[in-house]
């Protein structure tokens, strides 16, 4: 037994010295996250008739990672589920495949991307992994980038079938085509960007001719402006979506915002911003569509925590808010937010644009490097616009409020990569 032991150490040394003389990286980490959630009204409303939830969800990954000066890969598997969905004796069937990419490097600055892959650009509005979901997002696509120090380019596209087709079929599970491009620069104080995007889909009930499809475009630029000599910085975006939305109507529709952060020192910030999503009036055009879609981008990181208006009202939605972080050291954060809504167009047989407002809590402390927790309180102050939007006219509802604990583990079990 000594023998086997001895023998397996030789082994595993021998391994990292070949790994340190080729110049190769290798990391395998896990994340185990679990969050419980008292649910009184969340995402709409709670009528009086039905009782509050308790719902508990966990995520598990395990990434591996393989660099060298040529090529990188990563793989992620991922199991997601709801405490006690299987029950006791059932393990389910959800574990899958998250991310499975691989990079060939044609040169340092030039590199293409293939396979499935979560998509991050600027503030994450329109791409983004959704982190917080249990379920996030990744894209089947190639990407081509080219990154300098202060200029960087990625050009992506997509195509997708529901399965190994013989012929063109119907697919109904997203978009089937997507092609992007995005554009960085960065200056002494301020970052640029530019984003285009085009998503096409096929017509809805087209099963003669499924290769007829709908494409939607959407532009804009976003500009951040920091300055480490003075206390304020802003960010701001600008987007405009034309052509044809999901159900074939055409589209004209943009979306402002504007995010700006005052550092009273280091512990204190104040936050305060605005985001104007443009809408549609109810006697506008059936074959017209006003209305932002925010795509495949993060929705709890926007527009409150409580998740009313995760997708914007069709008559649009303003979202005025400001709020403070304070940070007492280096391991406990708290934050406090303060969001007021209204549509951006009148609703039918209502001249006020007012649809609530709400008040979130958020508390962080990181225990260890590998060990996190997080836990939060939301309320929503709703009124008459609330309940027309959310068709709960004459509906009496609970005082709605959402809670939260959230346990985050992210062990790394190996790793030749020395960390900064």
């Amino acid at each position: 037994m000594n023998y086997k032991r001895l023998l397996l150490v030789l082994l595993t040394y021998s391994l990292l010295i070949n790994v340190n003389i080729y110049g190769q990286s290798i990391k395998i980490e896990g994340e185990l996250r679990t969050r419980g959630e008292f649910r009184d009204g969340f995402r709409a409303p709670l009528a009086d008739s039905l009782n509050p939830a308790f719902v508990n969800n966990m995520r598990a990954r395990l990434t591996a990672f393989y660099e060298t000066k040529e090529y990188r890969i990563k793989v992620t598997v991922q199991d997601t589920k709801t405490y006690g969905s299987t029950g006791i004796n059932n393990t389910g069937n959800s574990l899958g495949l998250y991310e499975a990419w691989a990079e060939y490097f044609f040169s340092p600055k030039f590199s293409g991307i293939l396979g499935r892959q979560a998509l991050e650009y600027d503030d994450n509005r329109l791409f983004s992994s959704t982190n917080w979901s249990n379920t996030p997002i990744a894209h089947d696509l190639l990407k081509l980038k080219y990154e300098s120090s202060k200029f960087k380019v990625h050009l992506g596209g997509a195509w997708n079938n529901a399965s190994d087709v013989l012929y063109e079929s119907v697919y109904d599970k997203g978009y089937q085509s997507l092609l992007y491009s995005w554009v960085q620069k960065t200056f002494e104080n301020f970052t640029t960007s530019f984003i285009w995007v085009n998503d096409g889909f096929q017509r809805k009930n087209e099963t003669q001719n499924p290769k007829t499809s709908i494409y939607r475009n959407t532009t804009g630029i976003n500009v951040e402006m920091k300055n480490k000599e003075i206390p304020i910085s802003f960010y701001t975006t600008g987007y405009y979506q034309f052509g044809y939305d999901r159900d074939d109507h055409k589209l004209d529709a943009f979306l402002l915002a504007l995010k700006s952060h005052y550092k009273f020192s280091d512990k204190i910030t104040a936050i305060f911003g605005g985001d104007y999503f443009s809408g549609t009036k109810y006697n506008a055009s059936k074959n017209k569509d006003y209305t932002f879609n925010k795509l495949y981008g993060a929705n709890h990181a926007f527009n409150g925590s409580i998740e009313y208006w995760t997708t914007p009202p069709r008559q649009g939605l303003i979202d005025l808010y400001g709020g403070i972080e304070i940070k007492t050291n280096s391991k406990l954060k708290f934050s406090g937010n303060f969001h007021t809504f209204s549509t951006s167009q009148k609703m039918k047989n209502r001249e006020n644009k007012d649809i609530g407002s709400e008040f979130d809590l958020q508390v962080d402390y990181k225990l260890s490097p590998s060990l996190s927790i997080q836990g939060g309180w939301s309320t929503y102050l709703k009124n008459r616009g609330t309940e027309i939007i959310k068709k709960q006219e004459e509906i009496n509802t609970h005082f709605p409020q959402w809670a939260y604990i959230m346990i985050t583990i992210k062990p790394v079990f190996f790793s030749t990569i020395k960390e900064k």
